[in-house]
């Protein structure tokens, strides 16, 4: 029979907000046991329901729909018209690796992708008593190719980590996802759907910033990265990292190497 405080029950609709620099969201109600995702400052969670102890909380991630366990502790309560709002009104991305907001009184540090919300009554006047420090883009503004590059390269040699969202670790395609989220693209991050976005190309049309989608000796796409030109993608594997690639689609390496062949290229800008 399972442990009592560890039976989920229902609990009444609820949502949050993330009010901290990272929240991280479980496999299990228990510290330590499989990292599913973090969420960063700003981004936004549905309740589904509560351990018999009450300490930890399913939750439904509005950014990327991970299901998983979070600390009660760490829950900041909205309303759903809230998070109607934070979700589908004007925002703006971090775009720095590291800032700083001004939050009921005390300076948080937040990471690049956490939210700026715009017109809230709640917190954020931009310029106004906010007091953020840092770089941001509107949600709606899209960055060239150049420029989503770029923001790929921040995140150089930050180590790997399964769930990982922050510049302290990070997951393959929680790394790709969060690139193109601060250049204004919304994208899955797992590697399986990343094969759906976009349109496929031929190497012969590759260009910065599309997403090259690798694949082992079965065909199956296991890893991805972002093209930065010269035969070259970002990724992560042990950490993030520039490593050459052959995009005729012969085999570049053992098939244990995530960069065994390229199986398809995405364009999505």
């Amino acid at each position: 029979m399972q442990n009592e405080n560890l039976t989920e029950w229902p609990i009444e609709h609820q949502f949050g907000i993330c009010r901290m620099s990272l929240m991280s969201v479980y496999l299990e109600p228990s510290r330590g046991i499989g990292l599913i995702t973090q969420l960063l400052f700003g981004e936004t969670y549905e309740v589904l329901g509560v351990t018999g102890d009450e300490k930890w909380l399913k939750v439904k991630t509005a950014e990327g729909a991970s299901t998983g366990w979070i600390l009660r502790a760490q829950h900041y309560s909205i309303s759903e018209e809230d998070y109607d709002f934070y979700n589908h009104e004007d925002y703006q991305v971090v775009t720095s690796p590291v800032s700083t907001v001004k939050y009921q009184g005390e300076e948080i540090y937040i990471l690049a992708g956490s939210h700026l919300h715009i017109g809230s009554s709640e917190l954020f006047d931009m310029g106004g008593q906010m007091g953020f420090k840092g770089n941001a883009r509107h949600v709606k503004q899209k960055a060239t190719r150049e420029e989503l590059v770029s923001l790929a390269k921040l995140f150089m040699h930050v180590p790997f980590l399964s769930g990982g969202r922050g510049f302290f670790g990070i997951g393959a395609g929680s790394f790709i996802q969060l690139a193109y989220k601060m250049a204004g693209y919304k994208l899955p991050k797992f590697i399986s759907k990343l094969t759906e976005v976009g349109k496929s190309i031929a190497e012969e049309n590759i260009q910065l910033g599309d997403i090259v989608i690798f694949g082992n000796n079965k065909d199956i796409p296991h890893h991805a990265g972002i093209y930065v030109g010269e035969n070259q993608v970002i990724h992560v594997w042990g950490l993030v990292r520039l490593d050459k690639i052959k995009l005729d689609g012969s085999i570049m390496a053992r098939n244990n190497s995530p960069l065994y062949r390229v199986l398809d290229i995405r364009s999505l800008l």
